[in-house]
């Protein structure tokens, strides 16, 4: 258990470092003006996520077909 909050704890604080690096080497990006940029991305991979799931549960109309074919 110890083991995985340890790279839980060094993964976060890695990628906060590479956060701060790459502001440091782009100034012309703040995180001010990214957060809604970034807000809309992960709002469309969550839709994209909720429709390939509906998708996944609803039975398609191909799986009558390939069960009276065998």
């Amino acid at each position: 258990m110890r083991e995985i909050v340890g790279y839980i704890i060094f993964f976060t604080v890695g990628l906060i470092c590479a956060g701060a690096y790459f502001y440091q080497l782009h100034p012309e990006h703040s995180p001010d003006a990214d957060l809604p940029r970034l807000r809309k991305d992960v709002d469309d991979a969550v839709d994209r996520g909720r429709r390939l799931k509906d998708a996944w549960d609803k039975p398609g109309s191909g799986t009558d077909e390939a069960a009276t074919q065998k």
